[in-house]
């Protein structure tokens, strides 16, 4: 199977963005993190074994205290 890929859109509370950014450094699945400005505060990029696994990452983060709202987007290969 191939890897999983995903991009997961956070907002947060106002007063909660750096403690999320933290929360999620602690989770193994998520290779990447960034704060950004505009519509969301973070994008976080997660990574699985296989595609079938990145719901449960996915929900890992949203289970994070002060996060209001995610989007994800799951890489799918063309090929």
């Amino acid at each position: 199977m191939k890897k999983g890929i995903g991009y997961v859109l956070i907002k947060c509370a106002v007063d909660k963005i750096e403690d999320v950014y933290h929360s999620l450094k602690n989770i193994p699945e998520v290779k990447d993190i960034y704060s950004v400005d505009g519509d969301y505060d973070i994008i976080v990029k997660v990574e699985t074994e296989d595609v079938s696994r990145i719901t449960s990452a996915v929900l890992k983060v949203r289970k994070i205290p002060g996060i209001t709202h995610t989007k994800t987007l799951t890489v799918v290969d063309l090929e």
